[in-house]
């Protein structure tokens, strides 16, 4: 029997809901707990591919209230589900003067490491839902102890110095490798960068947030077509914007073409829309699909700072994700995927009378 992790332990000891499976397809609809640490509601999402790399919960704040303020020894990106609200910064020392960056659905911003934050609902009617990802699991199992990890004073000065601008939006610039940003004020209609290495139309930004090594890119692809299938190492989070479609996911080991070998019942099926969210597991493939009348956006929540490696991640995953399985990458062309993947696209768009243009 595999041994309960410090995170684990925390995880119970929060006693909130948790949520297991290969994803969610509603973060609206998922049940929360009353969460007595942080105040509001709450629930873990622990998800298959999430392997112990990065953690993941929801939160709720009520109209008008707030979260208990909270600082910690780990990474975090937070992006706002629904709701408009406020998030009040200060040093971990308490000192100085507090910072206060204003957010809507489809913000994304990220805590500076070890920073004091509350979140607060500027509404007086309606609840605020949020999702975050942490690096919480590597923290709390690698030192295991809690207190450590949530009582420090350290100052990381590197990650936050204290400029009045810290918490606005950075100028994007197109073509650039990474978009260094500490905020974005709705991740649905930002423009991204041409990039079609995974499928025709695309484009992607790469993000990075606040010295962070959890990192991510934005994604989006047109209506009637679909993403090439491809695997890297575990911990990614990935979160659907918009439109509607589903996606496919199963074992390297099942090879390109599952289904025609008779394997088709290995294969993870699952419905996505606006605010699915799902985590494949290390080396499994992966490829979402548009069965929608408008273009899908996604984000990515994981690690891969350009700027900071992290050995274990450089080492999963390197630049596979971008060449094909023929030349020594984890990617699947078009020409060499499964025929059944491309007869259920069709399927699927000829039910909703969406012409397909793969």
């Amino acid at each position: 029997m595999a041994k309960d992790t410090t995170y684990m332990a925390w995880m119970r000891h929060e006693e909130l809901p948790v949520v297991r499976g290969y994803g969610v397809s509603d973060l609206a609809g998922v049940e929360l707990g009353d969460w007595a640490r942080l105040g509001g509601r709450g629930a873990f999402l622990q998800l298959e591919g999430m392997e112990g790399l990065t953690g993941m919960y929801l939160g709720e704040i009520p109209p008008g209230g707030e979260m208990k303020p909270e600082k910690h020894l780990y990474d975090e990106l937070i992006f706002i589900l629904s709701g408009t609200g406020a998030t009040e910064f200060w040093r971990a020392d308490g000192d100085g003067p507090r910072q206060v960056l204003e957010w809507q659905r489809g913000s994304l911003f990220a805590p500076p490491l070890n920073s004091w934050h509350r979140l607060t609902n500027l509404s007086g009617t309606d609840p605020v839902r949020f999702l975050a990802v942490t690096t919480a699991p590597i923290a709390m199992d690698l030192y295991h102890n809690v207190d450590f990890i949530f009582s420090s004073a350290y100052l990381f000065d590197d990650r936050w110095d204290g400029r009045d601008n810290f918490f606005t939006m950075a100028p994007r610039v197109p073509g650039a490798r990474a978009w260094e940003t500490n905020f974005v004020p709705d991740v649905r209609t930002v423009s991204l960068d041409v990039s079609e290495s995974k499928g025709r139309g695309g484009r992607t930004t790469l993000y990075e947030m606040a010295g962070n090594v959890l990192v991510g890119q934005l994604s989006e692809w047109p209506i009637s077509l679909y993403r090439k299938a491809h695997y890297h190492g575990g911990g990614a989070i990935l979160l659907t914007l918009g439109a509607q479609g589903y996606a496919l996911m199963w074992p390297r080991e099942l090879g390109m073409h599952p289904f025609e070998t008779g394997q088709g019942d290995k294969v993870v099926a699952m419905d996505w829309a606006d605010g699915s969210v799902m985590s494949p597991p290390s080396g499994w493939f992966h490829q979402f699909f548009n069965t929608g009348t408008v273009g899908a956006r996604n984000a990515a929540l994981r690690y891969g700072s350009q700027k900071y490696g992290v050995q274990f991640h450089d080492v999963q995953s390197q630049e596979g994700v971008t060449r094909s399985v023929r030349e020594g990458g984890t990617m699947i062309e078009p020409e060499d995927e499964d025929p059944e993947v491309l007869a259920r696209f069709r399927n699927a768009l000829a039910a909703t009378g969406v012409p397909c243009l793969m």
